[in-house]
């Protein structure tokens, strides 16, 4: 499968289609502020595929893998190991940027935004286990709830496992639909690029480039944050025995995809399809992947780390090691949490803000952009699921398996040298 399309590379048309809307939302906010249905379009479109994509993958992914007695299981404890080691660290840079720019002394105490509607106090950690087990399948689907969508496929694809003489033409059907979803995304990003336009010509015409004056110094800081951790994060490619360059290369269009949309769910279909294009056994990919979109939001706890820190300094708070501590815990916590709480990090931000005894309104100093934050945070997250899928092929043993170049290395990937 090819990523030309006349001799323009999709990411070339996506990157085209950012240029174009910043200057259509500066220049002509007006006309640019009417292009919201595009985006719409586009994001009901995989909103239509994310959820099957989901349940589907990670069946035959968990299917595969029990069949070939692959160490599936091993690879996801230690993935998830991995996840929470990365988290933490992305907490304590957030944190220790803070401290070496203490932004917020002396900063404004001007609230640039109101509360989002209907947000949630906080996470209730007891209906979040009970969640975990869907009871209607139909409904978790329905409301794009994907915790639960992926705790039935992976027991559905060990059940049908378990029957493997009569899963045969099941199995079958659902590997067909599987081929067909990702047929349907391909469909789908080919519209991304008039999507990435009308939505960011949409943003910039609603925010203003004034509204980022104010807190410019710390939207700097935060990408600062993010480009360092983004370095860590392809040391960690590098020693799996993957080109960096090739996997960048090879993602490059879920990673815009997810700085212009702001949506790790909309990227999703793209980004599981581009991991199993390059070679990612799907056992490996489908399992993963869902997993680290849910538990490895490395961007979004960076920048809460980041935010905590700074609006502690604007309110004059006295640091100590208890209290640089209580923060990234939490902040490492509140994050996996919130990920399917409507406004999550704005939930998390505040959940932390009350536990170190400031008010909850403080994220209101902050929250006017927001969204220019979530564009840089949202393609990390994505960038570290990236990541968390090479360090668990590289757990797995299992070699890479570039579609229709099976047995080798795709598009200048290094092979795997060895086991772990």
């Amino acid at each position: 499968m090819t990523n030309q399309r006349k001799g323009i590379s999709v990411p070339a048309q996506m990157i085209a289609g950012l240029v174009l809307g910043a200057l259509f939302g500066v220049l002509v906010p007006a006309f640019a502020s009417k292009l919201s249905f595009l985006s719409a379009i586009f994001a009901h479109a995989i909103k239509m595929v994310v959820m099957p994509l989901i349940l589907l993958s990670v069946t035959v992914g968990t299917f595969r893998a029990a069949v070939q007695r692959g160490h599936l299981g091993r690879t996801a404890v230690l993935s998830i190991a991995f996840f929470i080691a990365a988290t933490f660290v992305a907490a304590a840079l957030g944190l220790g940027l803070n401290f070496l720019f203490h932004l917020g002394v002396g900063a404004s105490m001007t609230q640039t935004a109101a509360m989002p509607k209907n947000l949630a106090g906080g996470v209730d950690w007891m209906q979040f286990v009970v969640d975990l087990v869907p009871a209607n399948i139909v409904s978790a689907l329905a409301s794009g709830n994907s915790v639960p969508v992926l705790v039935f496929g992976v027991l559905l694809g060990s059940a049908l496992a378990a029957v493997e003489d009569k899963a045969g033409p099941l199995v079958a059907v659902l590997d067909s639909m599987l081929a067909a979803l990702f047929k349907l995304t391909e469909w789908v990003v080919a519209f991304s690029p008039v999507a990435i336009f009308a939505t960011l010509a949409g943003l910039l015409a609603s925010k203003g480039v004034s509204a980022l004056l104010p807190l410019l110094k710390l939207l700097g800081v935060a990408y600062l944050g993010m480009a360092i951790l983004a370095i860590l994060l392809t040391l960690i490619v590098k020693s799996t025995g993957l080109s960096p360059r090739a996997v960048v290369k090879h993602v490059s269009e879920p990673l815009i995809l997810a700085f212009t949309t702001r949506s790790s769910e909309i990227t999703f279909p793209l980004h599981l399809k581009k991991l199993t294009e390059m070679g990612v056994p799907q056992s490996v990919a489908s399992t993963i992947l869902p997993l680290s979109y849910i538990f490895n939001r490395d961007g979004a706890v960076l920048y809460t780390a980041l935010a905590v820190g700074y609006l502690a300094d604007v309110y004059h708070v006295t640091w100590s090691w208890p209290l640089v501590f209580t923060i990234i815990v939490l902040t490492t916590i509140m994050i996996d949490g919130a990920a399917n709480v409507p406004s999550g990090a704005v939930v998390a931000i505040t959940v932390i803000l009350a536990a170190i005894g400031l008010p909850a309104e403080a994220v209101l100093l902050i929250l006017g952009i927001d969204a220019f934050f979530d564009m840089g945070r949202t393609a990390l997250n994505v960038y570290a699921s990236t990541v968390a899928t090479a360090v668990a092929l590289r757990v797995s043993g299992e070699p890479l398996q570039p579609a229709g170049e099976r047995g080798a290395p795709a598009g200048g990937l290094a092979p795997l040298r060895g086991n772990v």
